[in-house]
């Protein structure tokens, strides 16, 4: 008789490259299918090229992913220590919670016969991304779910259930074989702007029952860093707290009183972020200005929105040269190109957003008394070497950089209460630093380790 089996491959101690294999018998799916993502450490630096044919067994020889048996191509294999998809017998799925890279970086590995599953939402979100040319290497289709709609994959019943992140199409699933039921919450927050989707979430999962939640744990800190008593169960939001909401008054509230330019940094799969900025431009009775592959996302998921598109050195000689892409040519006949000069006018009036990558643009604005708003915006922080670089040039131009940031993870005070409404019998925290330090109210805490295969009922009967 078959049981049900559970593997880690990664995220156990690191924020995100979250792999998970949960199987019974014949029947399989993986979730996520991520990177970890360390610019310390980091092989490809931006310098070291990607090898699109190779991905795979670069991947594989750079232990970027896991020696998962039968899911990668076996021309795509270094050798045959490996299991091909071919050559595997039983029915794999893979789901994916959301498209941030530490969840789905690696999906492009994955063989084009096995169905990788996320959310409407997240497939719309990606066809825009792969259109403005930051899908993930390989060629491959991608399948789509419904919020708590049910599907199978062999004796696995899945089902998506919506939760609050910073990016489109998040979800949670609960996946069922006939001797378990297991939760995985991907990555949420409390602190957003449609916090009841965590309350809704927290009643489908209880309906549905379980034995098992695997958590995120990602802003746990060491006790050194974090005083025990600050996990007690707690929904409430801090004062000092920067929601989504809020961080769209501020912003407004930077512009009116700045007597310069505005320059924003955002990450843009952000939707939320993007439409906070367009609104906080409109309450400063400035014009927003957004990177051409912004703004596409912006016509496509916020039609609300009112902007302008920067004229680039790069897409200026595009439009020159008349080599636009389809979809540039598109954005261009409905949204007004505004350049440098035009900005130089009356600076004050314009809110322009400048990704790290886009830097070099900001030499020709005029940004004497400016504020340069970094909203969680790459480089993220000091960790990260390009970080400095950033300081670098901003001290240049001196130009003021002003840190204005909500995350996209639950606090440690929200996790803990999540964990006690859920109250299950084995709790497994994971995506984080210091997973030990989120426990269970009542049932156990699993502590997985790499290369090991826990039976879901021992764990429960423990």
């Amino acid at each position: 008789m078959s049981k049900t089996l559970i593997q880690f491959f990664g995220g156990l101690k690191t924020i995100g490259g979250t792999i998970i294999q949960l199987q019974y018998g014949q029947s399989r799916v993986i979730f996520d299918f991520g990177l970890t993502f360390d610019p310390r450490t980091a092989i490809f630096d931006g310098q070291v090229k990607v090898r699109n044919s190779a991905i795979v067994r670069d991947y594989l020889k750079l232990r970027m992913i896991p020696k998962i048996e039968g899911i990668y191509n076996k021309k795509h294999l270094a050798s045959d220590n490996v299991i091909s998809a071919e050559e595997y017998e039983g029915k794999t799925a893979v789901l994916i919670s959301h498209l941030h890279l530490d969840h789905m970086g690696a999906i492009g590995c994955i063989d084009p016969s096995i169905p990788v599953y996320m959310t409407e939402q997240s497939r719309n979100l990606y066809n825009q991304l792969q259109l403005i040319g930051e899908g993930v290497p390989g060629v491959r289709s991608y399948q789509s779910c419904e919020y708590d709609q049910s599907f199978h994959i062999g004796e696995i019943k899945v089902t998506p259930l919506s939760v609050d992140h910073d990016v489109i199409g998040a979800c949670a699933f609960h996946l069922e074989t006939p001797d378990a039921k297991i939760i995985y919450t991907g990555d949420f927050r409390l602190h957003g702007s449609s916090p009841e989707v965590m309350e809704e979430f927290l009643q489908k999962a209880k309906e549905l029952r379980y034995d098992a939640v695997i958590i995120e744990g990602t802003t746990l800190k060491s006790e050194e860093e974090l005083a025990e008593h600050l996990l007690v169960s707690n929904n409430e939001l801090p004062d000092k707290l920067l929601t989504e909401t809020k961080l769209q008054i501020n912003v407004a509230q930077m512009l009116k009183e700045s007597e310069g330019i505005g320059i924003f940094n955002i990450y843009h799969r952000n939707m939320e972020r993007i439409n906070g900025m367009c609104k906080a431009g409109e309450e400063a009775k400035r014009k927003v200005v957004l990177e051409i592959k912004t703004a596409q996302l912006a016509h496509t998921f916020l039609p609300q929105c009112h902007f302008y598109i920067f004229e680039s050195e790069e897409l200026k000689t595009m439009i020159r040269e008349n080599k636009l892409l389809d979809w540039q040519k598109l954005l261009l006949e409905k949204y007004p190109l505004i350049n440098k000069e035009k900005i130089n006018e009356n600076p004050s009036r314009y809110f322009v957003q400048n990704s790290y990558e886009n830097i070099i643009e900001l030499f020709d604005l005029h940004v004497e008394n400016g504020v340069y708003i970094h909203s969680n915006g790459v480089p993220l922080g000091d960790y990260d070497p390009a970080f400095h670089n950033l300081e670098k040039i901003l001290s240049l131009l001196s130009l003021e950089r002003v840190e204005v940031s909500s995350g996209g993870h639950a606090l440690p005070q929200h996790l803990k209460y999540i964990v006690d409404e859920l109250d299950p019998k084995v709790l497994i925290p994971l995506h984080s630093f210091y997973p030990e330090r989120l426990k269970p109210k009542n049932g156990q805490q699993l502590l997985p380790a790499y290369g090991e295969v826990y039976e879901i009922g021992d764990i429960v009967n423990k």
